[in-house]
């Protein structure tokens, strides 16, 4: 967690027995010398944040190999205007989430856990105890971690031993503990047959990562292709492919896109892209020119840059609803994370609310295929519970009792 700046007693560390908080990221300052002190003489690992070099002057750790990102991470949550807004199946309001920084963050650093650093908003905004949650479950189902950070109401609190505040501090520790247990569910594979490939840096490190951002909010799964792994990235399962990145690609990999377009595949590229031997498909499209391209088709964009929020729209829309590997009703202001094991056996579904949920909202979750099983986990409770499944429409339908905040749903898939 964050140490905070204002926490000058010592004794204030007893905060931290029981919890899974085991590390201290800490702005140095003399006033906290002795709770520095004492926190080493326990054996707590200190690592210097603000400014680092003064703080490993006074015998603080340089950041760790794991990832901080200390830059772009946000608050999650909606803006307040937007809190009443409604959304059908498909849509959500505007919301702000780290999920598509973590994503891209773990493609780049396999081997890293990513840990992000961002605080509460100041006044006049309330942080309450569910923004907290959301803060952590939003980290933890992207397979992040947060460095938890309290906002002055709370420092404040806990330290008079405010029993509200204590009581707080216990569920946020709890949903740190809760990610931590869990951590076997980093090793999933994201699920999606959409891939966004991109360099990610220079003139496309902000259109293509917003277009990230906004496929999650239409709960549009994705996976994540750097140029230099899409030149030899196995491309099976894969139905679309967007690559939107200013200037052409390699020769190698143009050809390699277009000969997943030849064989059925749906490929979605910027305007500066040279129109190859393709047909018109018929399509009077405002913002792509929809092309026949083999079995498959190309949908070359109108415009440079093109709009990201239109890019995911249409790349949704293009493809249609049949390859969706999630299908979620009776929720608005949501994000998904849909997983599976290595194996195929094993598939995880992880929902994180932003909005506010009734004791009677009745949420489904359909996913494709048949499950042998489908159990329910929730912050906050001793363990999981099952799920009542329903075939349908070819796949199962899954009724979620109301979650306020996060819901895991583990699924056991039907071989054969």
């Amino acid at each position: 967690m964050r140490w905070p700046s204002a926490w000058t007693d010592p004794a204030l560390l007893a905060l931290l027995e029981g919890t899974p908080f085991n590390c201290l990221a800490m702005e140095w300052s003399p006033a906290l010398a002795a709770v520095a002190a004492r926190a080493r003489a326990a054996g707590l690992p200190l690592v210097a944040i603000g400014n680092a070099l003064e703080g490993v002057a006074h015998g603080l750790d340089a950041p760790t190999d794991s990832l901080l990102l200390a830059s772009d991470a946000v608050w999650p949550g909606m803006t307040a205007e937007e809190r009443g807004a409604e959304s059908g199946p498909t849509a959500n309001p505007w919301i702000d989430s780290n999920g598509w920084l973590l994503r891209l963050a773990r493609v780049r650093s396999p081997q890293k856990t990513v840990w992000l650093m961002f605080q509460p908003p100041g006044a006049p905004r309330v942080v309450l105890l569910d923004a907290y949650l959301r803060a952590i479950a939003d980290s933890g189902a992207a397979g992040g971690r947060w460095v938890v950070s309290l906002d002055s109401d709370l420092q404040a609190g806990l330290a008079r031993g405010d029993a509200k505040a204590l009581a707080s501090w216990k569920a946020i520790a709890g949903a740190a503990g809760f990610f931590e247990r869990h951590r076997d569910w980093n090793a999933f594979e994201p699920l999606g047959v959409v891939g966004v490939i991109s360099d990610f840096a220079g003139p496309n490190e902000n259109t293509t990562p917003e277009i990230l951002n906004l496929m999650g909010r239409r709960s549009l799964a994705y996976r994540i292709l750097e140029t230099r792994a899409a030149a030899t990235a196995p491309l099976d399962g894969f139905k679309a492919l967007v690559y939107v990145d200013e200037g052409a690609p390699a020769p190698p990999l143009r050809r390699r896109l277009l000969d997943f377009a030849n064989r059925g595949g749906l490929l979605v590229v910027g305007a500066g892209w040279k129109q190859p031997d393709a047909r018109p498909a018929g399509i009077d499209h405002p913002r792509v020119d929809v092309r026949r391209l083999g079995k498959g088709r190309l949908a070359i964009c109108k415009t440079s840059p093109p709009d990201p929020f239109m890019i995911a729209r249409d790349t949704h829309m293009l493809l249609g609803r049949a390859y969706d590997v999630a299908r979620f009703f009776n929720l608005s202001a949501f994000l998904s994370h849909c997983s599976a094991s290595s194996d195929g056996a094993a598939e995880l579904v992880q929902v994180v609310s932003f909005a506010i949920r009734f004791p009677d909202d009745v949420a489904t979750v359909w996913v494709p295929g048949k499950c042998d099983s489908a159990r329910l986990w929730s912050l906050g409770s001793p363990g999981s519970s099952p799920i009542e499944m329903v075939p349908e429409n070819g796949g199962t339908s899954l009724n979620l009792p109301p979650v306020p905040v996060y819901a895991g749903i583990e699924l056991s898939l039907k071989r054969g």
